[in-house]
């Protein structure tokens, strides 16, 4: 029995070291050497772990209907694309495409899913832990390979879309590998990452709107598992649908609104205090509620959010002038002694100061100044 762990741990841990090597030296760990390394271990650990046999029921019904989600998700994201554009697939399908992308992530796909499997079966302490930090990391290497984490923000898109939309789906993941098999979960994966690849345009979402699709979406497949293969009392099934119906569309709710705030692409905005230009009326560290800009009235003493150099800036008006038709806005920080140099056109202006959140903005101002260092 300790040796049996101790097998399955060593082979976690190896596991968990090659990712971390792959994440942060990928300049060494390309994706077919990851690729290898996988199936090479998925071989080992199908050799060595073979304390439990797993048992799954409704394979074939739950790889249909996970097929079938696949689908459902990619019809609802290209459907956003209507919205917010597509752009041209970086990487169109072809020859250099299906050696150097499809068939990497492929293997990847299937031999990181026969681990899952074969470890999270068994009856060890530490396993599903173990198991679930490596899958995360296998996802953050697809998803994040195009980003080169050199400025703050590729950092914010990682951990906002990456990480925490890769803990819902894995736990989902671990859900289905374990009652009903890994096939349904490799149909799953393929289909919602692999796309990109075979199809030419891809809907330019807002990578928010995108890690909420990603983190919701899970919770809506378990449901549906849960109701149509659980063996409970229908009852109190039923009763616990009602409530889970209810928590969820809260749920979905709130993260709409957040997320449609911060994206700044809707009627309303949220944007962060990263000086004490305006000190005494709006500090550091709050969070600022703005109404978008479109071409209305700006008057004077009216807080602004407009582009300067490509920074956002919330100071207030002060002066006004019109120039052969042309407003031309003079502002100012509160806590400032001199007017900002220049002026504000309307093409500039963002939007106006509805009202603050005090201090709530501070973790951002951490992440930023951590990063800077």
């Amino acid at each position: 029995m300790k040796r049996d762990k101790l097998k399955l741990y060593v082979l976690e841990i190896v596991l968990l070291i090659i990712l971390f090597l792959a994440f942060f030296v990928s300049n060494i760990f390309n994706k077919k050497l990851l690729a290898l390394l996988l199936t090479v271990l998925a071989v080992v650990t199908k050799l060595l772990i073979k304390k439990k046999k797993p048992v799954s029921f409704y394979k074939k019904q739950v790889c249909i209907l996970m097929a079938g989600f696949s689908v459902k998700y990619l019809i609802v994201f290209y459907l956003m694309g209507i919205y917010f554009g597509y752009y041209k697939s970086p990487t169109p399908f072809g020859t250099y495409t299906i050696i150097n992308f499809i068939i990497p992530y492929t293997v990847i796909i299937i031999s990181s899913e026969i681990m899952r499997r074969t470890l999270i079966v068994q009856d060890a302490k530490y396993s599903r832990l173990l198991i679930t930090l490596s899958m995360i990391l296998i996802d953050m290497i697809i998803y994040a390979g195009v980003y080169n984490l050199s400025t703050l923000n590729e950092v914010l898109v990682v951990v906002g879309f990456v990480l925490f939309a890769s803990i819902a789906c894995n736990l989902l993941y671990n859900y289905i590998s374990n009652r009903f098999g890994y096939e349904s979960v490799v149909v799953y994966r393929m289909l919602t990452i692999l796309y990109v690849y075979f199809l030419p345009y891809v809907p330019d979402v807002y990578i928010f709107f995108r890690s909420f699709l990603r983190m919701l979406y899970p919770y809506v497949i378990y449901l549906t598992l849960e109701y149509t293969y659980s063996k409970g009392n229908l009852v109190s099934a039923y009763k616990d649908r009602k409530k889970n119906i209810i928590s969820t569309t809260i749920l979905a709710v709130t993260m709409s609104l957040m997320i449609a705030l911060i994206s700044c692409n809707f009627r309303y905005g949220i944007i962060v205090i990263g000086s004490g230009s305006m000190t005494g009326t709006i500090d550091m560290g709050d969070a600022v509620i703005f109404e978008t800009y479109h071409n209305g009235a700006v008057r004077k003493n009216d807080v602004i959010i407009f582009n300067n150099e490509n920074i956002k800036t919330v100071h207030r008006v002060v002066d006004i002038k019109n120039v052969n038709g042309e407003y031309r806005y003079f502002t100012k920080g509160d806590a400032n002694s001199d007017v900002d140099d220049g002026y504000v056109l309307k093409e500039n202006v963002i939007g106006k100061v509805k009202f603050k959140i005090k201090y709530i903005g501070y973790p951002t101002l951490w992440v930023r100044d951590l990063f800077e260092k």
